[in-house]
């Protein structure tokens, strides 16, 4: 797919588009944005857990459990909106032109959200993964 420019996008694209659910997906944008926040906050926090334990001599907490719900969630939640936002959302009220436009930001979104997922998943299980044990 070749880039879009941003003077190409029509008028017509730039707004609206999601006539009677425009407010849904802004919401679901912000609560995903909130999350990913969140979940490399913890990463950071486990991070500097681990090695207080390690400075310290002593055992860090267990936080598979909670490292997988959220890296699980994080691998989950934003795929199924993309799948609902493109099969439910726009099929029905988005404007049929601007399929393209809104192909390419979806794309990149997912892009983002794959960066993020490898980034999460190093942070949370990067020894594990890395380890030759």
């Amino acid at each position: 797919m070749t880039p879009i420019p941003a003077e190409a996008l029509p008028p017509e694209c730039m707004s609206g588009t999601f006539t009677s659910h425009g407010l849904i997906p802004l919401v679901i944008t912000i609560l995903g944005l909130v999350f990913a926040i969140y979940a490399l906050t913890k990463a950071f926090q486990w991070l500097r857990e681990e090695s207080d334990a390690r400075r310290t001599k002593t055992s860090p907490p267990d936080r598979r459990t909670a490292k997988a719900w959220l890296l699980g969630l994080w691998t989950l939640l934003p795929t199924a909106w993309l799948f609902i936002e493109d099969i439910f959302l726009y099929r029905a009220y988005g404007k049929p032109a601007c399929f393209d436009f809104f192909r390419h930001a979806q794309h990149l979104v997912l892009t983002g959200w794959l960066a993020t997922l490898a980034v999460l998943t190093l942070l949370y299980f990067g020894k594990e993964i890395l380890s030759r044990d």
